[in-house]
């Protein structure tokens, strides 16, 4: 029910596994993509805004329930008009960027009492977290990533950028190409599911085990098999 900044402080505490208890980090992994979605009358006159014309416009369809719903936004499959492609359009809450400042004030405030040592890392945190409300940022970032993953090989054989749409990108509207595929966690929790049968363990006991592996020997070198 905290929304803003205390939405991506949780996300952030979802990959500390080695500080936190595993139900924890089950229920704090909620905040990844499962956050209550604003109403699709608040996503419309959000694109109108960001546009200047309706949805319908734009899209020849728009799924009501989001794929998935975060800290700052929400996502939605959609269908261009144009071309008939499948897209995910991430739209930013209205809010967002008020309720992110108010919370950074607040926090710092509690940081200059408790923590002031602590308080220029918290600067750089805001300065980071400030470029997440331009997705034409983002949109630049998925270009440069897809082009460098292309240059050294990575892409397509193992890794799939998504395509942005700049023209139809604003500052709190994204519009990219829709890949298949499943939640990264989710994806790796299978396949591990697969090595820890090969060597006799549940899933968790061998989750635990390459958890205190990685620990004391480090993240192990890219597998080439």
């Amino acid at each position: 029910s905290l929304p803003g900044m205390y939405t991506k402080y949780g996300q952030i505490a979802s990959g500390m596994t080695n500080t936190f208890s595993t139900i924890w980090i089950e229920e704090l992994r909620k905040l990844e993509d499962r956050v209550p979605p604003r109403p699709k009358e608040v996503v419309m006159q959000t694109i109108l805004e960001e546009t200047g014309r309706p949805a319908s416009e734009t899209f020849a369809y728009f799924e009501d329930e989001p794929l998935g719903s975060a800290s700052i936004g929400q996502v939605h499959r959609a269908t261009l008009r144009s071309d008939g492609s499948q897209v995910a359009v991430k739209v930013q809450y209205p809010e967002a960027r008020k309720l992110f400042r108010t919370d950074m004030q607040t926090i710092k405030s509690f940081f200059k009492l408790a923590a002031p040592e602590q308080l220029f890392t918290l600067g750089e945190l805001e300065r980071q977290f400030e470029l997440e409300f331009d997705y034409r940022q983002e949109a630049a970032n998925l270009l440069e990533v897809g082009a460098n993953m292309r240059k050294h090989g990575f892409s397509p054989r193992e890794v799939v950028v998504p395509r942005p749409y700049p023209s139809l990108t604003t500052e709190r509207m994204l519009v990219m190409e829709l890949l298949p595929g499943r939640k990264l966690l989710d994806g790796l929790r299978e396949y591990g599911k697969v090595l820890a049968e090969k060597e006799g363990l549940s899933l968790e006991e061998w989750e635990e085990a390459m958890r205190v592996r990685i620990e004391e020997q480090g993240i192990p070198a890219r597998y080439d098999g």
